[in-house]
């Protein structure tokens, strides 16, 4: 995965929703704004986050994938 490249075409879906998905993605990665992307397990969270960090300004930093999900409650107070 070190050399592989996410970008908006990395992203697999033609539906109107994705499409739409994707454009969201193009205006909002060149942006400094902090990102929340929600959504069921195995929809390609993790996917769309690469693809909007190496869309933007931090694409030479690293990215740190978190599992929120795995974090206990009374860990994330």
């Amino acid at each position: 995965q070190l050399g592989r490249h996410w970008d908006a075409e990395s992203i697999v879906g033609s539906s109107q929703a994705m499409r739409e998905v994707m454009h969201l993605v193009e205006r909002l990665a060149p942006t400094p704004s902090t990102v929340l992307i929600t959504g069921e397990s195995g929809v390609g969270k993790e996917v769309l986050a690469r693809a909007v960090h190496n869309m933007s300004d931090r694409r030479d930093r690293i990215f740190l994938p978190v599992n929120c999900g795995a974090i206990p409650e009374t860990l994330l107070e």
